[in-house]
């Protein structure tokens, strides 16, 4: 079967694929992965759970039950879902009684597309992109700044916020250092760990990375 344009690409697609189910989908996939995981967690085999989400990325396309309730389009019903899905998963893992030991990062690989029409979001009264200019595949601040947020309540300060320079690089050195894994010299060159900065330790923190370079 062919995709429908204007939603996404065209080309095939597999039987019985909507565009406005990928989302519940790996909703209802991270929710299963994480009770099946459980038990191994809770008796000392940690999990490790990858949830790249598809929203609210293009295509925008909210499920029709979200559809509207946003009142700023698709692009705010599609962000209200998002939410919702990370609520989800949220909930698993207290259900599981995880949730105190369980880091969670929630982050964006780049700024808002334009895609999300931002002119009829700004006449709203929402600006995807808060105080920095651009947008998605701009070299500007708001084509690369994006949203980092973690909890951690058995390892990281609650309410915490940081000045420290930080890429989705560092990811890798801080999740090292939290298992007690010294990476070998020829891995991970450019990450560096931020895992005094999650305890609140500015001072340690502030000397972690100088720069940054995007492209």
């Amino acid at each position: 079967m062919g995709r429908e344009q204007g939603k996404t690409r065209l080309g095939p697609a597999a039987p019985g694929f909507t565009t406005e189910g990928v989302l519940p989908e790996l909703t209802r996939q991270a929710v299963d992965y994480v009770a099946r995981s459980a038990a191994d967690a809770r008796g000392g085999k940690p999990f490790f759970l990858y949830l790249p989400l598809n929203s609210p990325h293009t295509p925008v396309a909210p499920s029709k039950e979200w559809q509207g309730k946003s009142t700023l389009g698709h692009y705010g019903d599609f962000v209200m879902q998002t939410d919702d899905t990370l609520g989800q998963v949220l909930a698993a893992l207290e259900r599981e009684k995880i949730r105190n030991d369980t880091l969670i990062v929630l982050t964006s690989d780049n700024g808002c597309s334009p895609q999300a029409d931002f002119p009829n979001l700004i006449r709203q009264g929402h600006n995807p992109s808060g105080i920095f200019r651009g947008n998605k595949a701009d070299v500007f601040d708001g084509g690369h700044r994006v949203p980092f947020i973690v909890s951690w309540p058995a390892g990281a300060r609650q309410g915490v916020k940081s000045d420290q320079l930080t890429c989705l690089t560092d990811i890798y050195a801080t999740c090292a250092e939290i298992v007690g894994v010294k990476p070998v010299d020829t891995a991970g060159e450019d990450s560096f760990s931020f895992l005094s900065a999650l305890a609140g330790d500015t001072a340690d923190a502030s000397a972690k990375r100088s720069s940054i370079v995007h492209h």
